[in-house]
């Protein structure tokens, strides 16, 4: 038993030392995901719908809509505007929000729910509008970036016009 331990605290004291990892001068804060995508998702009524021309190549789609809900994500992002600055957080019920499809990084699909043939989507009717935005972690980013600062541009992916009537 103390030949067993004697060569095993030998190996342990021959052993180069491997267990203590040097910082990464790129990287300080050990960020190894200093940015990830989180959802982008807010809701709420239309005001305008502009639909994709099937004769053209581009994605002209183009929503405009009435926040009612945002998740935490489009809350901070800084994309709608504080409609009451005395309440604490974002308070977002009221915001515009325009999803344009020509400037979208990847345009956006769109789903119409309970429409009849021929019919179009109307001032009033639901809109859901669910994407990516781009985010710095915290420990990540400089000393002094506020939260918006840390968020990018929207990519919106999908949105989802429901009829009202």
């Amino acid at each position: 038993m103390k030949r067993l331990f004697a060569a095993c605290l030998a190996l342990a004291l021959l052993a180069p030392a491997t267990a203590v990892a040097k910082p990464d001068p790129n990287n300080p804060k050990g960020c190894k995901k200093p940015a990830v995508n989180k959802g982008f998702v807010v809701k709420g009524t239309l005001d305008s719908f502009t639909a994709d021309d099937p004769a053209t190549e581009a994605n002209e789609e183009s929503v405009t809509l009435t926040v009612t809900k945002a998740n935490r994500h489009a809350k901070l992002s800084g994309e709608l505007a504080d409609q009451d600055a005395v309440k604490p957080g974002v308070q977002v019920n009221g915001a515009k929000f325009t999803a344009d499809g020509a400037t979208d990084t990847n345009g956006f699909r769109v789903k119409l729910v309970g429409y009849d043939t021929g019919e179009t989507p109307a001032t009033g009717d639901r809109v859901t509008l669910v994407g990516k935005v781009r985010m710095t972690k915290a420990r990540c980013a400089p000393a002094g970036t506020s939260t918006a600062d840390r968020y990018g541009e929207v990519n919106v992916r999908k949105v989802k016009i429901k009829d009202a009537s």
